[in-house]
C-alpha cells in the first residue's frame, strides 16, 4: 500500500468518527439539531473534500518515440542526379575600340575674375569584359593638360593621343564607360588657401577648401554588349547622360571609318529684330543716325555666353556717336531660358538697299542662327 493510500484511509476514518460523535451527542444538543444543523453539514462536506483530495498515486511518464529513420534505397535502386554543365562563357575576336570625338554642351564653368575663361575638361575610359576590367585611360594621359572648352564644343581625341584606346579580347560582354570631369579649379586652389591659412595663422579656413572642387562631372557614357549584338561592331554617335556626348567605334579587323568633324549647337534664337524705317544718310550739317536692336534668346536649362556679330553689304555702318562706339559684334551671357536685347545706333553715308544679317554662335565659331533682311537708306 502506498503512502497516498494510507493517508486517505485515515481521513476517511476520521471522518467517520467524527459524524459518530457528532450523533452521539447529548439530548440537549439533538433538542437543538434544526438550529445547529448548518454546521454540521458544513463540517461533514469539508472533512469529505479533505478526504477526497488525495496524491495521485503515480505521476504519468512521457513516452519517447524512436526518431523516424529514412529507409536508405538499396544499391539496386538508388538513382544518380543528372550533372549539370556550365557552358563556358564566348569569347569574342581580337577588337580595337577607338574614342575619336566628344562633346560637352554644358562646362559647368563660367570665367571667373581672374580665372580661365574656359573649362578644362579630362576623361577617363574604361573597358571591361564579364570577368574584369580590360582597360583604364585617363583622356589625355596625366601630366597633359585636358581640354579647354567651351559650352557645345567638340574635341579630337587625337589632339592629345592615340584615339585607339584598347586592343584585345573580351569574355562573355563587353563594356564601354567614358565620363567627363572639369578640372579647372578657378583663381582659388586648395593649395592657396593652405597658404593663406598658414601666413594668417587661421587654421579655420580648411573649411574654405570643401569649397574647390578637384573636379566635377560633367556627364558619362555606359554601353554593354555582347556576342548576340556581335561585340558592338561599328560606329556610335550617342549622348550620354548628363552633357557629355561620345563619337566611337568597335572593330575586328578593318575598323570602320571615323565621323566627320561633329558639331552641338545650343537652341539658341534670334529674335525681335528691329530695323529702321527712316533712315537716311549723314551729311555735313545733319549728323544722323538710326536705332537697331534685336534679342538672344536662350531655350537651354542653363546659362550661356552667346556670340553675336553683324554682317552687311555693300557697306559697313558708322559705329561712332558723340564718343561712343556702338559694335558690330559682341558676347552675352544669357540665362537658362533667359532673353537678352542687344540695343545700337549706326550711321551711313551712302544711300541705297543694304543687305543685313545678325549671326548668333556659340560657342564662338559655332553659328547656332541667324538673321537676314533689307534695310533702306535714302538721301
Amino acid at each position: 500500500m502506498g503512502d497516498s493510500d494510507w493517508t486517505s484511509k485515515r481521513l476517511w476514518l476520521f471522518a467517520e468518527r467524527m459524524v459518530q460523535l457528532i450523533f452521539s451527542t447529548t439530548r440537549s444538543s439533538l433538542m437543538r439539531w434544526p438550529k445547529n444543523m448548518p454546521l454540521l453539514l458544513h463540517l461533514l462536506v469539508l472533512l469529505l473534500i479533505v478526504a477526497s483530495c488525495t496524491v495521485p498515486t503515480s505521476i504519468p511518464t512521457q513516452t519517447m518515440q524512436p526518431p523516424t529513420t529514412a529507409t536508405e534505397p538499396s544499391s539496386s535502386t538508388a538513382t544518380t542526379p543528372p550533372t549539370t554543365t556550365t557552358p563556358a562563357p564566348v569569347q569574342s575576336p581580337p577588337i580595337k575600340i577607338a574614342l575619336d570625338y566628344f562633346g560637352v554642351r554644358n562646362t559647368r564653368w563660367i570665367p571667373q575674375v581672374g580665372g580661365e575663361p574656359l573649362a578644362k575638361i579630362q576623361l577617363v575610359m574604361v573597358v571591361s569584359d564579364a570577368q574584369k576590367n580590360l582597360a583604364t585611360r585617363t583622356i589625355p594621359p596625366e601630366g597633359i593638360p585636358g581640354f579647354d572648352m567651351d559650352f557645345f564644343q567638340v574635341r579630337a581625341v587625337r589632339e592629345k593621343m592615340d584615339p585607339v584606346i584598347f586592343t584585345g579580347s573580351a569574355t562573355g560582354t563587353l563594356t564601354v564607360y567614358v565620363a567627363a570631369y572639369n578640372i579647372n579649379k578657378g583663381p582659388v586652389t586648395k593649395a592657396q588657401i593652405d597658404m593663406l591659412s598658414k601666413w594668417l595663422g587661421f587654421p579655420g579656413l580648411d573649411i574654405l577648401k570643401t569649397a574647390v572642387p578637384d573636379k566635377e562631372l560633367i556627364g558619362y557614357y555606359w554601353h554593354t554588349w555582347s556576342s548576340s549584338s556581335n561585340w558592338g561592331m561599328g560606329r556610335h554617335d550617342e549622348q550620354g547622360e548628363g552633357d557629355l556626348r561620345v563619337w566611337l567605334r568597335i572593330g575586328s579587323g578593318q575598323m570602320p571609318e571615323p565621323a566627320q568633324q561633329p558639331i552641338l549647337k545650343p537652341n539658341v534664337k534670334i529674335e525681335d529684330v528691329k530695323l529702321p524705317t527712316d533712315a537716311r544718310i549723314r551729311t555735313s550739317l545733319d549728323y544722323r543716325s538710326s536705332a537697331f536692336s534685336f534679342t538672344l534668346a536662350n531655350y537651354e536649362s542653363f546659362e550661356l555666353p552667346i556670340y553675336w556679330r553683324l554682317e552687311s553689304s555693300p557697306n559697313r555702318p558708322g559705329t561712332e556717336i558723340n564718343f561712343i562706339i556702338y559694335p558690330t559684334d559682341g558676347k552675352v551671357t544669357v540665362l537658362g531660358k533667359g532673353k537678352v536685347a542687344v540695343n545700337a545706333r549706326y550711321w551711313f553715308t551712302t544711300p541705297g538697299d543694304y543687305l543685313w544679317k545678325y549671326i548668333a554662335e556659340c560657342p564662338k565659331g559655332n553659328q547656332v542662327d541667324s538673321w537676314v533682311g533689307t534695310l533702306r537708306v535714302s538721301k
